[in-house]
């Protein structure tokens, strides 16, 4: 019972989290700037809600999260699209091969391990074998999402991109966000639902800093570009700026055929 207060209280202010960045971005006119990333908050804010008069651990409860949660990994993916699309907004060649590379490695990631767990439906005792598809599946994609959030950051750390404070904002701040619930699920899997439960507090709390941080971060002043801070040398800038503007030309020329 008393796991059930807590989880109570974690979603609740889970929700209200959520609700202060969406109000952020709406206030400050970057709703539509940021658009996936408006509705992915929103649809996360709309599950918590249908979830918070439901008994935590009851079958309407896993009833209702196993529904909404492909609906909320499906704005993930675009969300993730989104941030390739506006960092690399000068770069439209590398922009739509990393999001190609996004869309290929997702499918074959959800291939895969579909096809890695239906032999085991047979053999599994639980009462429910489908769900074993459900956490493959999820995990397969939050991972396979993570690791292109990460290679956001190696590039942009790489090359030092002139962007806005706030695509900065977003892109590190949805990587920790996102990074956060998958150590989550990696505890659950690893250690078992009671120590999730111990801990689930202040894991979600982390989360939650993320988005009260973006909600104090992002603003409609932040859309002016700066160049991020760099130990380089001027010749070695240019120099990386070179790189990055033939691999460009070359992705672009690829993509059309030439």
């Amino acid at each position: 019972m008393q796991f059930d207060v807590w989880e109570h209280r974690v979603l609740l202010f889970s929700t209200v989290c959520q609700a202060i960045l969406l109000w952020r971005l709406w206030s400050q006119k970057l709703a539509g700037v940021y658009l996936f990333l408006t509705i992915f908050l929103a649809a996360e804010t709309i599950q918590d809600l249908i979830l918070i008069p439901v008994r935590p651990r009851s079958t309407m409860y896993g009833t209702i999260f196993l529904i909404s949660s492909p609906i909320v990994w499906i704005l993930a993916y675009f969300v993730v699209l989104e941030l390739y699309r506006l960092i690399l907004e000068d770069y439209p060649g590398i922009a739509s091969v990393g999001g190609k590379a996004v869309t290929w490695c997702m499918g074959l990631a959800i291939i895969v391990s579909i096809a890695y767990a239906i032999p085991d439906l047979r053999t599994t005792s639980g009462q429910f074998p489908v769900l074993r598809i459900y956490t493959i599946v999820e995990r397969s994609i939050v991972l396979g999402l993570l690791l292109f959030l990460v290679l956001i950051q190696v590039f942009l750390l790489r090359y030092r991109l002139r962007l806005s404070p706030n695509r900065i904002v977003y892109a590190t701040g949805y990587a920790l966000y996102f990074g956060i619930f998958v150590a989550q699920d990696v505890i659950f899997a690893a250690l078992g639902i009671r120590v999730v439960y111990t801990y689930t507090l202040w894991i979600v709390a982390a989360g939650n800093i993320v988005l009260l941080a973006g909600a104090a971060l992002l603003s409609s002043k932040g859309e002016v570009r700066v160049q991020l801070e760099s130990t380089d040398s001027s010749a070695d800038r240019a120099r990386l700026q070179q790189q990055l503007a033939d691999i460009n030309r070359l992705l672009s020329r690829a993509a059309r055929g030439q």
